[in-house]
């Protein structure tokens, strides 16, 4: 195998990042957050042996201090996150790997055990996606571009797993899911996560929420 894991990083700027954590937090602390999420994010990544890129949007400046400079960036494309999610999976496999992980870029709460078990189960699926507690999903692996997965599914809502899975069944894809995980949009995702364990090898996450979050009243 030759597998490659991106990152889907936006730089970690603040009130342009984490917006439904504030409040309690302020636009300053959520981009922190964003910034710690990002680079446990990546650590995890690189922790599971693949070659790990950072798909990237926002200005290199942003990502000064968060990104490990041997990891390469490669710029989002496209108009939405469908499209972006799709152009990345394309531009990956244009590279030369064989299979491709895409990995939301504030998603400590995805160990790498998950990741290395996603690309294994690529023998037998198309596709492997890891479900969000929320109802999207936290990453998506397949083995060859499958712009299907993506096309006029709705992203970013309590549905999206299932119209992504009801895309693929429409496709004839075959598909396998790995154990749901928190995905951390509110100050409530992260208190969730913490008292599930979800974050013990988040080192930056744990920082900064212990820090921040929980000292504040919990909100949506």
């Amino acid at each position: 195998m030759r597998p490659a894991i991106g990152v889907i990083a936006k730089a970690p700027v603040a009130t342009q990042v984490k917006t439904r954590m504030c409040p309690p937090l302020t636009p300053d602390e959520a981009a922190a957050l964003a910034a710690a999420l990002l680079a446990d994010t990546v650590a995890t990544a690189r922790d599971s042996g693949a070659d790990v890129w950072a798909v990237t949007a926002g200005a290199a400046t942003g990502f000064a201090g968060v990104l490990p400079p041997e990891v390469p960036r490669l710029p989002q494309r496209g108009d939405g996150l469908a499209a972006r999610l799709a152009a990345a999976q394309a531009d990956l496999f244009a590279r030369g790997f064989d299979r491709v992980l895409l990995l939301g870029g504030d998603c400590p709460t995805v160990p790498s055990r998950d990741l290395r078990e996603a690309l294994a189960l690529l023998e037998d699926a198309d596709a492997v996606l890891g479900p969000a507690r929320d109802g999207g999903y936290t990453l998506v692996a397949t083995a060859r571009p499958l712009p299907e997965l993506f096309t006029g599914v709705p992203m970013s809502t309590s549905s999206t797993l299932a119209a992504t899975l009801a895309a693929a069944r429409g496709a004839g894809l075959r598909t396998a899911l790995l154990a749901p995980r928190h995905d951390l949009d509110t100050v409530a995702d992260l208190v969730a996560a913490l008292a599930a364990g979800e974050l013990v090898s988040a080192p930056a996450t744990l920082a900064a929420v212990r820090g921040h979050v929980l000292a504040r009243p919990v909100g949506g």
